[in-house]
């Protein structure tokens, strides 16, 4: 039997035992608490060190970026901007702590809003609209099929259409109509490409060849002998107004006056080429004052000039004589001086019809000559705009002809009168660029008589009937 006093004491020393085990519990319980807010201490004060440093390490860039020591990378964007790229530190990208990089796009430094007005904005990369403000890579390219919709214009279908230019989402088309009461420019909302609605249209008399934008005025080369450049003046979309004519003088008092065929703006100038004639069948004429157009000089071609570009003091210009393809250097407008010229086989044949210019990529187009010749190329393109280079041009066969060039940073878009293949898509170097596009070819079904572009979207015109076809990429 326990005595009360020993039950005590064992009571006692069980109660001290749990009272230890306990503070044992406790003290791992501490230390373990400790160990971890230890590391989230240490680990908080690595990061926030981390952070400061980038954060010290981003400022001191920025100093550098401000007190001018960075890289500057120029190179073009499109036809009438150009992309800079600022690298600050390592010339790696922004993954790399060690370096800063700023993309901007501006326009070129002789632009003006007339200019900006002449030529189309069109995308860089047609089946890329993730590529604004960065120059996109090879590996960037995505696959797409285009999507062709066809708008019928509500306009007489009779009316022989000659050339089209869009500018967000308003068709402006010209037509030659034997007709006298016919309009020579209607101008088409094809926003909605199911219910296209004309806004405005004129009839300046003779029938225009073909047009440009400046600004508020369309000129137009006009199908006359009694003159050739006509200036129309556009208040609005539904207000145009033929506001001056203009007559190249005669070489002398008994030539046959020639009349105009194709036509480009550029600061301030008209270039505008004629049929063959005994005169000048390119002129430069100077629209400072729109309404007291000058020529300022030309120079004799020997055929009809049937399309030109200007780009950079040079004008590109495609005929129908033995050198079909010109570059023209128009530094001095007074005197343009012939700087190169390409002679195609097949020139006795065929004819230059269209050129076009992306960035640094100058291309070129011709008709097929009535029948195709394989060894006889219609489809053309430089490397470079530079004169120097046209004796070794990229080259394909197009049975169709050629009546249209778009290009992007990727692919070269002709617009062609073979049956059921007049569009036809290839890459920059004109191969069929089949890891993009789908199809090389697709049917619109129209004979295709000019090309265009306006933002993301391509624009055919047809020759016959009252249609223009919308090509999209998803």
């Amino acid at each position: 039997m326990i005595s009360p006093g020993s039950y005590n004491s064992i009571r006692w020393r069980w109660h001290l035992r749990q009272i230890r085990g306990v503070i044992l519990v406790d003290i791992v319980m501490a230390f373990s608490l400790t160990i971890l807010f230890t590391a989230i201490i240490t680990e908080s004060s690595e990061g926030a060190r981390d952070i400061f440093t980038q954060a010290q390490e981003r400022n001191r860039l920025i100093d550098a970026y401000q007190a001018g020591q960075f890289i500057d990378v120029r190179q073009p964007y499109g036809n009438d901007r150009y992309e800079e790229t600022m690298t600050v530190g390592s010339s790696t990208r922004l993954s790399n702590q060690n370096s800063l990089q700023y993309l901007k796009v501006s326009t070129l430094p002789f632009a003006n809003l007339d200019d900006a007005a002449g030529t189309p904005l069109c995308s860089i990369d047609f089946s890329n609209h993730d590529t604004l403000g960065a120059y996109a890579s090879q590996d960037q390219k995505v696959s797409a099929v285009p999507i062709i919709t066809p708008i019928r214009l509500p306009i007489d279908p009779l009316l022989p259409l000659t050339h089209l230019q869009v500018r967000n989402g308003i068709a402006y088309v010209s037509t030659d109509s034997a007709t006298a009461s016919d309009p020579d420019l209607i101008i088409v909302n094809i926003q909605n490409v199911n219910d296209p609605v004309v806004l405005s249209s004129i009839n300046t008399g003779p029938g225009i060849a073909s047009f440009t934008i400046a600004g508020k005025r369309i000129y137009a080369a006009a199908d006359s002998t009694a003159a050739q450049l006509h200036v129309i003046r556009m208040d609005s979309l539904s207000s145009l107004a033929l506001e001056k004519k203009f007559k190249l003088l005669l070489p002398y008092a008994t030539a046959t006056s020639a009349v105009a065929s194709s036509i480009f703006y550029d600061r301030g100038r008209i270039y505008l080429g004629t049929t063959k004639w005994d005169g000048d069948e390119f002129n430069i004429i100077d629209v400072y004052n729109p309404t007291a157009p000058v020529k300022s000089g030309g120079l004799e071609i020997g055929s009809v000039v049937n399309d030109i570009y200007v780009n950079d003091s040079l004008a590109y210009t495609a005929s129908a004589d033995m050198d079909q393809f010109r570059v023209v250097n128009v530094n001095n407008p007074v005197h343009p001086m012939l700087a190169n010229a390409f002679v195609p086989t097949g020139w006795q044949r065929q004819e230059g019809k269209t050129v076009s210019i992306f960035e640094s990529a100058l291309n070129y187009g011709r008709t097929s000559g009535g029948y195709n010749m394989t060894q006889d190329h219609e489809a053309f393109t430089w490397a470079t705009t530079s004169s120097s280079t046209l004796a070794n041009p990229i080259s394909i066969d197009i049975p169709g002809g050629v009546y249209g060039i778009v290009a992007d940073r990727f692919h070269i878009f002709l617009a062609n009168r073979q049956l059921n293949r007049e569009l036809q898509i290839y890459d920059r170097s004109l191969a069929a660029d089949l890891d993009s596009i789908a199809t090389s070819s697709y049917s619109l079904p129209v004979a295709p008589q000019s090309m265009t572009c306006d933002n993301d979207k391509i624009y055919v015109l047809a020759h016959t009937g009252p249609y223009i076809y919308q090509i999209t990429f998803k």
